[in-house]
């Protein structure tokens, strides 16, 4: 019996290590360990403070949200790790499509809530906003707007789409639905992703880069001094980010895309998991608003 156990494990291990080898393993372990003890206590501390100070602003609104997403997240971070521990999924296919889709909609949504944010301070120093006429009920009323529409966006393509084919069934794997880019519906909505958070990114970016020179130029020497450039800056922290976690995984995409081959894909595969972990670190976003980054 002990033979017979040792043969299974061994040869789960060989298929697995035809996809993400020892080596992708220990990264994406250390990797998703750090995001997920970061992020917890980033979460814990931050929820504590918005008890303790009740602030009124906009982004101190939206950051719940934030939060839920992150916790959402944090929550599947643990089903992630035991099955690059063990290389084998014991908790049934539904389960793996549930924690593998956690990973995107926690991306996309944030993604989300971030640009809110970002556009929210654009808008303000353009005069289109004025914060202080700005009623909580607003921003209750855009969250729950954002939260309906990315649902029926993104629950469709999870339920009638995402992970539905037989093959991931098999053999106890999981996490391998980039096998999926083989179809050419899930092309085209990883290109229509790519696109949009490409060019919403670069489009925020120079926007943000002209309002804070010019800002500059007419301030200097002391901007510091005045909230309005203080705020600016700290928006900039979001779209950061957004390029630091979310960008290189789109970037990469496009190129994983046009070279995937099921049957010489180990490098491919490697990095492309690598880029996927790397969207979750956008978690210690909250241990950089207790740090003081972000009020």
């Amino acid at each position: 019996m002990e033979l017979m156990n040792t043969t299974i494990f061994s040869n789960a291990s060989a298929v697995d290590l035809d996809h993400c080898d020892w080596r992708c393993r220990m990264i994406l372990i250390a990797l998703y360990s750090v995001v997920l003890l970061g992020g917890t206590a980033g979460t814990i501390m931050m929820l504590r403070m918005m008890f303790k100070r009740k602030s009124q602003s906009m982004i101190a609104m939206i950051i719940p949200n934030i939060i839920v997403l992150h916790s959402i997240l944090l929550v599947s971070l643990p089903f992630r790790l035991s099955y690059y521990v063990s290389v084998v999924w014991v908790f049934g296919s539904f389960a793996c499509r549930v924690v593998s889709s956690i990973i995107y909609g926690h991306m996309y949504f944030t993604f989300v809530f971030y640009v809110a944010i970002i556009i929210s301070r654009l808008l303000n120093y353009f005069k289109k906003l004025q914060m202080q006429r700005l009623q909580k009920y607003h921003v209750v009323v855009l969250s729950i707007v954002i939260w309906i529409v990315g649902s029926l966006v993104f629950l469709p393509i999870f339920f009638f789409k995402y992970g539905t084919d037989p093959r991931h069934s098999e053999q106890q794997r999981c996490f391998e639905f980039y096998k999926d880019l083989n179809h050419r519906e899930f092309i085209v909505i990883n290109y229509s992703m790519i696109v949009i958070m490409m060019t919403t990114v670069v489009a925020l970016f120079l926007i943000k880069m002209a309002v804070i020179f010019q800002m500059i130029k007419a301030l200097w020497p002391d901007m510091w001094a005045h909230q309005e450039y203080r705020a600016q800056i700290k928006s900039l922290f979001f779209l950061l980010v957004i390029v630091v976690c979310f960008i290189p995984h789109h970037a990469f995409r496009i190129h994983f895309i046009q070279n995937y081959s099921e049957k010489e894909d180990s490098e491919l595969v490697l990095y492309n998991e690598i880029c996927v972990a790397l969207t979750t670190v956008c978690c210690l976003d909250m241990l950089c608003f207790i740090g003081g980054a972000i009020h």
